[in-house]
């Protein structure tokens, strides 16, 4: 029986930021209904450091881990620097010799997020990574976590995590041969929503290779240099080329490229090249 046409209609508000917090709502509230035993910790980006999200976080006894920007919260800002100059701030510096980088962070817990009288009170982590180079990169998370001198490394590389998530899956997904596009939205028959799910399963797939495949993974390391674009490309053109009878083979041409592959199949080829 075929899927009903859906309608294409407006949802969540009139502006980007309206629909983002909108579906953040729809988003915990879908987790929470499908995972309720759960004990999860929310990493989110800046839009979302505010006491409605937080707020909401917290009631469904979840933690969470926000970037905090200078520009959206210049209250906070003060908060710290107030408190720096009354000397109530903590510091913690780790230095990791073998790869040359230093860890500085400042911190303090039990800070207004903002002005407001209501507003919800968090702990704040800054934290400054020099690396090798000397290059400076810095960030700004607040949590609801206890911030000390033995917590602030996870919680860094707790929110850090995000930036993997988005670089490593999203950026992948878009610019290394998936082809996941923002028109992947609802079709007239569902077509584009189905092109995303099998997308998503494709990646899935690949992902559980490249963990637990030593093939895949020399294939990917040795024969594309970690480009995932040139992999596809190899393997189009094997399939294109080759009858093929399974994974063995495919790896080998992979991995020791199509004349080791022909030498395996035609037995008369290696003996002519030989």
């Amino acid at each position: 029986m075929p899927f009903a046409p859906e309608a294409i209609v407006q949802q969540d508000g009139d502006n980007k930021n309206d629909c983002e917090q909108n579906a953040i709502k729809r988003y915990l509230a879908h987790v929470k209904r499908e995972h309720p035993h759960l004990k999860l910790v929310i990493l989110l980006d800046g839009l979302f450091a505010d006491n409605p999200t937080i707020e909401l976080i917290k009631s469904y006894g979840w933690h969470f881990i926000i970037v905090a920007k200078d520009g959206n919260h210049k209250s906070l800002i003060e908060a710290m620097d107030a408190l720096c100059d009354q000397e109530q701030l903590s510091y913690h510096k780790i230095i990791d010799e073998e790869q040359g980088t230093r860890h500085w962070f400042r911190f303090a817990n039990d800070v207004p997020l903002n002005a407001s009288k209501l507003t919800q009170n968090v702990n704040v982590l800054d934290y400054v990574e020099t690396d090798s180079e000397g290059k400076r990169h810095t960030w700004c998370w607040v949590t609801d976590i206890e911030l000390t001198k033995d917590t602030v490394e996870a919680v860094m590389r707790g929110g850090r995590c995000r930036w993997h998530i988005e670089n490593q899956t999203f950026n992948t997904l878009k610019n290394q041969g998936y082809s996941l596009e923002h028109n992947y939205g609802h079709g007239k028959q569902h077509l584009a929503t189905n092109l995303a799910y099998l997308t998503f399963l494709a990646f899935m797939v690949d992902q559980i290779q490249e963990m637990a495949s030593p093939e895949f993974k020399k294939a990917l390391k040795e024969r594309a240099r970690g480009v995932r674009t040139y992999l596809w490309k190899v393997i189009t053109r094997v399939f294109l080329s080759w009858m093929l009878e399974g994974w063995d083979e495919l790896f080998d041409a992979l991995i020791y490229g199509i004349r080791e592959l022909a030498i395996k199949i035609i037995p008369e080829y290696g003996r002519q090249q030989a």
